[in-house]
């Protein structure tokens, strides 16, 4: 098992991933909230090691991301 901070950052990217890939806007906030909870709980009571380096994620700024995606790749399946 990683260090607690390089196993966060992992996470934290892995939920990125999955939030800009999530299939409902719910979904995405959903991902992301989960993933900044943890991080602001590493925040206030630091793990031993190398400092955790992660912050929150904007969730605003992900949910725009996410709909520029999904508005590019045009309607999915049965989709208008």
């Amino acid at each position: 098992m990683p260090p607690p901070a390089p196993a966060l950052r992992q996470e934290a990217g892995d939920a990125l991933e999955a939030a800009l890939a999530a299939p409902s806007e719910r979904i995405v906030r959903k991902i992301l909230t989960e993933v900044d909870a943890r991080t602001r709980a590493v925040m206030l009571e630091p793990p031993p090691g190398p400092p955790p380096g992660g912050k929150p994620y904007d969730v605003e700024d992900v949910v725009r991301r996410w709909r520029e995606r999904r508005a590019a790749d045009g309607p999915g399946p049965g989709g208008a």
